[in-house]
Formats: C-alpha cells, structure tokens, sequence
C-alpha cells in the first residue's frame, strides 16, 4: 500500500485522482485525513513509520503551499481580512492539520494556518453541520476548547433525534 500511495504522489507531495493526472488539492488533503487517522489509531507501525514519514512530509508541505496561497491572494487582492474567507477547503485543512500537531506548519504557511484557524472561530455559525463538527475537532485539538465546545453545543441544540433514526 505505501508503494501504491508513493506511485500516486507527485514531486511536489500532491496526490493525483489517477495515474498519470496532475495533483489535486482536496484529494492530498483526504489521503494526509486518512493516514492521520491511522495514526492516531495506532495502526501505522514502528517499521512502517520511516516509509510514511517521506510521503507524509511531503504532502503535508504540499497542503501548506496551497493554504498559503490561498491567503496570499486574499492580500493580493486586498481583501477585507475581517471578512469571512473560510472555503471549504480551508475546513479539510484544519481539520487534516488537527491530526499533526506535532508538526506545526513551516514559518511561511504558519501565517495562513493562523489566519484560518481565527476565521474557523469568528465564522462557524455560518457553517454546515457537517463543517461545523470538522471545525469543532479542529478546534478542540489546536486548544480552542471553549470554541469547540460552543459549537458542539449548538449542534446538539439543533440536532433532531428520531426514535427510529437516533440523532441527526
């Protein structure tokens, strides 16, 4: 499987949807998810970890790339900053970046990071349940647990449960 996953990954750390096809923002972001997850559940083993470490390394320098140009853009533009900027993509980030904490982001995607990390706070409630529960972890493991907590309880305020269907 690492051979499989190191085949689809191109010199710059993105992953491609298929052989051959450029790299691909959402799709390195979901493997890096993937794997974080593995980690964090302790299925990478010792052995395996130096061959992860190269691939994780650079996807995760990859996925800081593409949030510091989003920001830089934004600057570029001379966007309002005070303004909700948080894309979607933004969220998968955070919420990938959460698995990682470890490994902060490099000096020049720091910034981003940060940038994005404060819009999460400022302009969750604007959120889909869904974006908001990946915010919420996000937050929780980045020691914004008072935020995290605030949008858990708002998801339970306005969560339906159905005898049949549970809570949703």
């Amino acid at each position: 499987n690492v051979n499989k996953l190191r085949e689809m990954q191109t010199s710059n750390g993105g992953f491609v949807w298929f052989k051959g096809g450029q790299d691909n923002r959402y799709i390195t972001q979901y493997i890096l998810t993937g794997l974080g997850h593995l980690l964090k559940l302790n299925v990478l083993s010792a052995e395996s970890g130096a061959q992860w470490n190269s691939i994780l390394s650079k996807a995760l320098e990859y996925a800081a790339e593409r949030i510091r140009e989003d920001y830089q853009e934004l600057i570029k533009q001379k966007e309002d900053l005070n303004k909700n900027h948080l894309s979607g993509i933004a969220i998968q980030y955070l919420y990938m970046r959460s698995f990682f904490t470890s490994q902060k982001p490099k000096s020049g995607s720091l910034k981003a990071y940060q940038f994005y990390l404060q819009q999460a706070m400022r302009y969750w409630l604007k959120q889909s349940a869904y974006m908001k529960g990946m915010i919420a972890l996000s937050l929780y493991r980045s020691d914004e647990q008072d935020v995290a907590r605030s949008i858990i309880a708002s998801l339970k305020e306005n969560a339906m449960t159905h005898e049949d269907l549970g809570m949703y």
